[in-house]
């Protein structure tokens, strides 16, 4: 594949828009519809349109695995980590939320040195303790201000990035699209298992926030919803094609830091749609997240390493 780094940033950007164009109606939709029928619902959408595009550009559908096991706790793991990430983007603002999914980073680096044996410096080391920093200014973890929902988009992004550590090593048998099949299938099969189980244990009326939102009973009756159910299938699918070329297209390193625009969407969105404002101190601590990010990005250039730009962010 020729590179072309202009034509990456342009994927990369195009598909961080996607993702923030389906988190934007997610959110919309969990007010009413239960997020676990939203992830159900949006795999099947995209399970078909993924089906559909390999077919199209005649790429091989393969859906078997060389990793049985390891594929099936990641994917459940998966599924699991965006669960806590869409329960912190309903409870939070946009930009917090997404702002603390963005330590993903951090958590893939600090991973790939415990289980991968990457060699990680004392600059890269002490470039996430400043990442958590961040963190710090946007949580207020005092007593009197912490939101305990701010714990979730955490639990996403390190869920997140351990399932990353395990594609870095099933990646060298099982190809991408292989991988993100696994994915839908998986989130068919598991999200009706957990709606059933919580509803025979009547998890829906028990006093606890999440609880409740999270079992919620399924409908398909409201042909809105199920359209905005089809824009968020098809928005992941544009999403994930246009990061899998953009990466095909540029280098990791150059291509990795645009993916801080769909922060950029969080705030536009956040505020045009929920009139949510981002206070100074959230700015700072956004700030040092993304350079920190960048940072880290830049100390794999010099090390000749892909240990975050080696998967997309999303």
């Amino acid at each position: 594949m020729k590179e072309n780094n202009f034509l990456a940033i342009t994927y990369i950007m195009l598909g961080m828009t996607a993702f923030a164009l389906q988190d934007t109606v997610i959110r919309l939709l969990a007010v009413d519809i239960s997020i676990l029928q939203v992830m159900f619902a949006r795999s099947v959408v995209a399970l078909i349109l993924l089906t559909l595009f390999l077919k199209i550009t005649k790429k091989d559908i393969i859906f078997k695995t060389e990793f049985p096991k390891l594929s099936i706790f990641r994917t459940v793991m998966f599924i699991l980590a965006f669960v806590f990430y869409y329960i912190g983007l309903h409870y939070l603002t946009f930009a917090e939320a997404t702002a603390l999914f963005f330590t993903a980073p951090f958590f893939i680096t600090i991973f790939s040195g415990i289980f991968l044996r990457e060699k990680i410096g004392l600059i890269r080391w002490a470039i996430i303790v400043y990442g958590f920093i961040g963190v710090l200014f946007i949580v207020s973890p005092n007593i009197n201000s912490f939101n305990i929902y701010m714990i979730y988009p955490i639990l996403c992004a390190a869920g997140y990035s351990a399932n990353m550590i395990i594609i870095k090593y099933t990646s060298e048998k099982d190809n991408v699209y292989t991988q993100t099949l696994h994915v839908y299938i998986a989130t068919i099969i598991i999200c009706p298992i957990i709606t059933f189980s919580g509803i025979f244990l009547d998890f829906g009326n028990s006093n606890s926030e999440v609880l409740n939102f999270l079992f919620r009973d399924w409908f398909f009756n409201d042909p809105k919803s199920l359209f905005m159910i089809f824009v968020v299938g098809v928005s992941v699918i544009f999403g994930f094609i246009f990061l899998f070329n953009a990466y095909r297209h540029g280098r990791p390193y150059i291509i990795a830091p645009f993916e801080y625009i769909f922060l950029i969407w969080a705030v536009i969105l956040g505020w045009f749609i929920w009139s949510e404002t981002v206070d100074l101190k959230t700015w700072t601590g956004i700030a040092i997240i993304v350079s920190a990010g960048i940072f880290i990005l830049y100390r794999e250039k010099v090390k000749d390493q892909n240990i975050t730009t080696d998967q997309p962010i999303r």
